[in-house]
Formats: C-alpha cells, structure tokens, sequence
C-alpha cells in the first residue's frame, strides 16, 4: 500500500512492474505470481521509466538518478531542480528517440504553478521546455511520430506537443478538455495504439482515441482518486493516492493507496527506452 502510488512500468525483460510509493520513498517491484519486493529511496520519487541498458531512471527531488536493480548500483544523471527545495520531479517518459520528458512541481500538495517541464536529450542535456507549470502529468511519448501528449493537471486540458527537429515545440494543440471536478494524471498506451488517463475526482479510467481524442471507453473504479493505469501483456495495472482522504472516505474506498489489477488481452504500449541509460 502507497500513500500515493504512481508511475507504473511494466518491465517486459524482468517480466515485473515497478511502481512507486512517493511519499513513503520506496521503489515497488510486483511480481506476478512470484514475490514482491520494496526498495527505500533517499527522497520522494516522481517517475520511473527505463533505460536501453535495462536500467531504471528515477526522477527524485533533486534531479534523475539510474539504478540497477540487480546490483543496486546508482550513477547521477542530473541535478535538474537540485536548487529548489520545495520542488521535486514528477512523471515523465521517452519518446521515440529516447530523449526523456518530465516535470516538476510544488511538494506542499496545493498545486502551486512553479514547476516546469524538461527535456533530457540523448546526449544527456537538460533542456527546460515550460515555465509555470502547476502539476505535470500524462506524459507519453508518439511512437509514431515526434510528438508527446501533456497535461498540467489543473487545466483538466490533455495535450499534444508536435516537436522541432531540435526537440522544440513547434506545435500545440488541445486533444480533450475535461469536465469541473474531473482532473487528469498519470496516462500510457495500450497495444493498439490508444491512450489511457487516469481521472481523479469520479474515479474511473478513460481510453482515448488519440488522433481524435474521442473518449472509446470508461471504466469505474473501486478509488476516487487513481494515479496512472499501464497495460502488460495480460493484466490491466492500476495505481492509486490515499493521501488527501479523509478517515470516512477510507473507508469506503479500501483499496485506496493499493495496485490494482484486471485481466485483460490489450497488451502493452511500445517499449521505448531513455538512450544512452
């Protein structure tokens, strides 16, 4: 159980997900049908994807660390946000040059726009893309194309980004606008190339057409608030926040903070990887 659970990743090598406890600072490894596993972290962590090495990425309050989890290894990668104490990252995945995009934000909870969105290239530069961001969420990168979908949670606004040659924005355009009270995390892509976001406030996940943004599918959920939501090759993975409930709440959603898990045969999105990781 999570306070706030989050960042998903199906591990196809390892046949395991990671996924996060933030503010109990762990790293959790699920095993289907073997033994699940907890590593301490020396700081929150936002994000966790891979790199083309197998290693993991970690995006922690002071900047992406790589970790082998075999060796438990750690090599610092960056010192993005380092300086400011009351930031930490948050979300954040490749795209399909393995250049990685993730975000910043306040750590007091009350969505306080400092953050930002950054860019790792392939050579390791860091390159910040977006000032004045509140809570980065739903990155994913276009497998197909240069392109990533965003949202800044409190604009309920799901993005997409066209990208420069030299990785900047050269277009933006808004795929969907939620409704008051329905607000957008965590998103991946399943295996027919359509995009699923987490929604926080009714609880449930929607799929996505993601050249119309048509909303294909809804499904409830047993939360109210999930995080992000990744498919394996078999089984539906949800993450999901208790922070913020209140004790009566609790109580009605007691799977709240847990993994949860559906079957299911849409298999899992394109497995890109952070270059030179």
């Amino acid at each position: 159980m999570a306070l706030t659970g989050e960042s998903p990743l199906w591990d196809v090598t390892r046949d395991c997900l990671w996924w996060l406890d933030i503010q109990g600072q762990r790293l959790l490894r699920h095993q289907p049908g073997g033994t699940d596993a907890a590593i301490p972290l020396p700081g929150q962590c936002g994000l966790v994807a891979l790199g083309e090495s197998g290693r993991l990425v970690l995006g922690m309050e002071d900047g992406l660390v790589a970790l082998d989890p075999e060796t438990m290894a750690w090599e610092r990668l960056s010192d993005t946000e380092a300086d400011a104490s009351t930031r930490r990252l948050n979300d954040g995945k490749p795209d399909r040059l393995g250049r990685l995009w993730f975000g910043s934000m306040d750590m007091s909870g009350r969505g306080i726009p400092t953050g930002g969105l950054f860019r790792r290239d392939v050579d390791g530069t860091i390159n910040k893309v977006l000032d004045d961001v509140a809570i980065p969420n739903a990155i994913v990168g276009d497998p197909a194309s240069d392109a990533i979908w965003f949202t800044d949670t409190p604009t309920r606004k799901l993005e997409r980004f066209d990208l420069a040659q030299d990785g900047g924005i050269s277009k933006r355009s808004t795929l969907l606008t939620l409704p008051e009270g329905a607000h957008p995390d965590g998103m991946s892509m399943d295996g027919e190339g359509k995009l699923w976001l987490a929604i926080v406030g009714p609880g449930e996940l929607i799929r996505i057409d993601p050249a119309s943004g048509e909303i294909l599918a809804r499904i409830a959920l047993p939360v109210r608030r999930p995080t992000m939501a990744i498919w394996s090759d078999r089984t539906l993975f949800v993450t999901s926040q208790r922070r913020f409930l209140c004790a009566a709440e609790l109580g009605q959603q007691l799977m709240a903070g847990n993994l949860i898990g559906a079957a299911g045969s849409l298999g899992s999105g394109p497995d890109l990887r952070v270059a030179g990781v």
